[in-house]
């Protein structure tokens, strides 16, 4: 009987490791690809600025389409959230020289079973400041 159920044992652990090395593989792998979207995308931000704050989340919303188009791994731009806040602004409306902003990109866990289940969504936060004059825009 010792038998049976240590060969059930062995038999569950060599199914259940590789889909839990599997499943960390993948999360590492969109948190790294996040991290890398969010890096450019507050570049950018900082590098356009914008009229308001559509404009400028419109814009980034197709930057990050456009990179998600190059990357080798496949993240659909319809699940990534994008929230883009002021932190300090000179002008109510124009984002310009020295707006601070924070920039948040979020994406649903990548979930291969239900039995790793850590969060419900991988989200990076970057802060920056737009270095582009009003009379650029």
């Amino acid at each position: 009987m010792g038998q049976i159920i240590t060969s059930l044992l062995c038999a569950v652990v060599l199914l259940v490791v590789p889909l839990g090395v599997v499943q960390v593989h993948i999360v590492m792998q969109v948190r790294s690809e996040l991290a890398d979207i969010s890096l450019a995308a507050a570049k950018f931000v900082s590098n356009r600025g914008g009229l308001n704050q559509q404009d400028v989340k419109q814009a980034v919303r197709q930057f990050i389409e456009q990179e998600l188009a190059g990357k080798g791994f496949r993240i659909a731009a319809s699940e990534v959230t994008v929230e883009i806040d002021r932190l300090r602004a000179a002008d109510p409306l124009l984002w310009s020289h020295e707006d601070q902003f924070r920039l948040l990109l979020g994406v649903p866990y990548p979930s291969i079973s239900n039995l790793f289940q850590e969060r419900q969504q991988i989200t990076v936060a970057r802060v920056g400041t737009i270095n582009v004059m009003d009379y650029d825009l």
